[in-house]
């Protein structure tokens, strides 16, 4: 009885570990680098919507945007720079202004950028 117990104990702790996970990054959770083009639609705090990248014609959302320095936050402008990013595997929704509009971009975790 021990033993069918225990088994059950090891079984139990197992599928609960293995159920646990991280957030899902891209398939090879490499970093990529590449050209993109940056824009700043203003602070949160007065109704802008932070920063968007654009890479190979899709839209990106940096999920912690306070790795971007302040020399890139100029409204109403497009930045070329380079990137190197993790694709996070999640959607990023952060609704601004009084905006009802869905939001939601692919979210991206930045380890670099500079402008071109």
């Amino acid at each position: 009885m021990k033993f069918s117990f225990l088994t059950a104990v090891i079984f139990s702790a197992t599928a609960i570990l293995s159920s646990c996970t991280q957030k899902t990054m891209n398939p090879e959770n490499q970093a990529i680098t590449k050209e993109a083009q940056l824009e700043w639609s203003g602070e949160y705090m007065v109704d802008g919507c932070g920063f968007k990248l654009t890479i190979d014609g899709k839209d990106y959302k940096p999920e912690d945007e306070a790795v971007i320095g302040d020399e890139f936050k100029q409204e109403e402008t497009t930045i070329p720079v380079k990137v190197t990013y993790i694709e996070t595997g999640e959607m990023i929704d952060r609704r601004c202004g009084l905006s009802t509009q869905d939001r939601s971009m692919p979210g991206i975790r930045i380890t670099y950028i500079e402008k071109l």
